[in-house]
Formats: C-alpha cells, sequence, structure tokens
C-alpha cells in the first residue's frame, strides 16, 4: 500500500493547510486571536477530510495528517480548543472518513519536539507537543505518532538513555502510539531497532535515511526484527529519493524507478509504504502510472 504526507496537491485550495504566527496575532486582542485560530483550525481539519474522500476516490489508502492542523496548539494553553463544537465535529468527521473509507492515518511531531534533549525546558515543551497530539490523534482516531530518537549530545549511547528515561513519563496513551524512525544523520536502523525492541514500541524503517547514514548494517537482516516490532500490526516504511545524488538528505520532487525497487524489494507484501517527496500525491500517482 502507498501513501503521502500532509498536502494534497491535486486539491488545490482543499488540499493545503494555513497557519498563523505569534507576531501577526500580537496585534489582535484576545478574543480575536482565539477567533483567527479556531477558524484556521476548523478550515485546516475540513481540508484534511475532503484529502481522505480524495484518496478513497483514488485508490490510495495511507495518509499522513499535518501535525499543524491546529495552530499554535502548544502556545495558547488556555484556549480549549478540544472543546470547541466545530473543530470536534471536523475531527470526528475525519475519524469517520478514515474508518469507514480503510485509510490508514498517521502522523510525524516536528522537529521541536526532541524528547531526550539535554535541556528541561526542550523536553517539557515536548511532552506538550505529544500531548496535543496525542489529544488531535483521540478525536480523529489516529494510533500512530512518528518520532525521531532526537539529539546526540553526549554520544549516541547517552541520548539513547536519555530517551528511554523521558519515554518512562510520557502518558501510557501516548507510549501507545509512538513509533520511531532512523535518521539521516546519527541514528542508523540498527541503533534505533535496538532501542524500540527495549521499549517495546514499532520502527519506522525510512530507506532514504538508511541510505544517508548506516554503519554497512544488512537491512535484508533486519527485516524480521522489524517486523516483530509491530506486533500485529502492519509494518510501515519511508521511501524519498535525493534531490540531487542518492545520499543528498534533501528530498526530490519524484521517487526514482530504482529506489522505488528497492523499496518493493524489501517491503515485500509486508510493509506499506509511505512516500516522502516534495510533489506528494502528485508523485504517488506518477509511480503507479
Amino acid at each position: 500500500m502507498l501513501g503521502f504526507a500532509c498536502i494534497c496537491k491535486s486539491l488545490n485550495d482543499n488540499g493545503c493547510f494555513k497557519t498563523t504566527t505569534i507576531k501577526y496575532l500580537s496585534k489582535l486582542d484576545k478574543s480575536s486571536q482565539i477567533k483567527k485560530l479556531r477558524s484556521i483550525a476548523v478550515d485546516n481539519l475540513y481540508n484534511t477530510s475532503k484529502i481522505l474522500e480524495w484518496c478513497a476516490e483514488n485508490g490510495i489508502f495511507l495518509y499522513r495528517m499535518s501535525s499543524d492542523l491546529i495552530p499554535l496548539a502548544t502556545y495558547y494553553e488556555d484556549w480549549h480548543w478540544w472543546e470547541d463544537a466545530d473543530i470536534l465535529k471536523q475531527c470526528d468527521n475525519i475519524k469517520t472518513a478514515s474508518q469507514n473509507k480503510g485509510i490508514r492515518i498517521s502522523m510525524h511531531p516536528d522537529q521541536f519536539c526532541v524528547l531526550n534533549s539535554e535541556k528541561s525546558n526542550v523536553v517539557e515543551n515536548s511532552i506538550k507537543i505529544l500531548q496535543y497530539h496525542n489529544r488531535l490523534s483521540c478525536l480523529t482516531g489516529n494510533k500512530l505518532l512518528v518520532l525521531h530518537v532526537g539529539s546526540s549530545a553526549g554520544g549516541k549511547k547517552t541520548a539513547m538513555e536519555r530517551f528511554s528515561a523521558n519515554f518512562k513519563m510520557l502518558d501510557t496513551d501516548i507510549k501507545t502510539k509512538l513509533a520511531l524512525e532512523n535518521d539521516d544523520k546519527v541514528f542508523t536502523a540498527l541503533d534505533v531497532l535496538g532501542l524500540c525492541e527495549t521499549l517495546g514500541i514499532p520502527m519506522v524503517l525510512d530507506l532514504h535515511h538508511y541510505r544517508c547514514r548506516n554503519e554497512g548494517e544488512d537491512l535484508s537482516a533486519l527485516r524480521a526484527r522489524i517486523i516483530k516490532t509491530w506486533q500485529k500490526k502492519k509494518p510501515k516504511l519511508h521511501l524519498s529519493s535525493g534531490r540531487a545524488y542518492d545520499t543528498d538528505r534533501s528530498h526530490a520532487d519524484y521517487i526514482t524507478p530504482e529506489d522505488y525497487k528497492m523499496a518493493t524489494d524489501f517491503a515485500g507484501n509486508d510493509f506499506d509504504i509511505m512516500l516522502e517527496c516534495k510533489e506528494k500525491d502528485l508523485a504517488l500517482l506518477r509511480l503507479v502510472k
């Protein structure tokens, strides 16, 4: 099964998302700030449900929701967006669409979520980010939050120990949704797999990150162990191509045939494949064609 992330370019305005800034909102009174925020949130959630409808119509049953559907959710802590009737209605529409149409949804907290940071304020904010994602996930029916290990300060071993320690501070509901992904700078597929096995959570294999950062490990030898971390759920892997060359960390607009063959040879029928291309759904449609 193939999927794509966030923006749906085929839908034009209904396939993208809006945001705002603290600087802009500071020019408004508090009531107008909240009005602006909830307007953006409702539009973003509505567009997400439209994307899910488009996915079903086009035979796509794997989709990653944007992490920015509720703008500045962790900043405006006195804004109880999860109690807003219009927001709840749109969240329920997403949940109904994904369940009725059989679309697997997920979310990927952004780079500001660094659970293993050495800085206590960063860890505290990262937990708030995860709490936001978890609250939205509960309302929309999402059951998967994909995260990177994060900081490498103090060396990989110490950094992974910090992640394990901070992981224990999370609510059980968040723990059951988390999966870890190998990155393209520090933490290899083997590093992350070992950590996932220790914590009892799934591992998402990113093939492009593996190509950019590995220590010679043979992926085929890790395949069965990766599948096992998912228990009875279907595993997922990420696929993108380097923009200028194979190990270019920047993502290309589309997937090369060579990279797609690499992914399908590894995945077989056991993995779903999430495309991480700049051209989003257009890259998926071209690949299928």
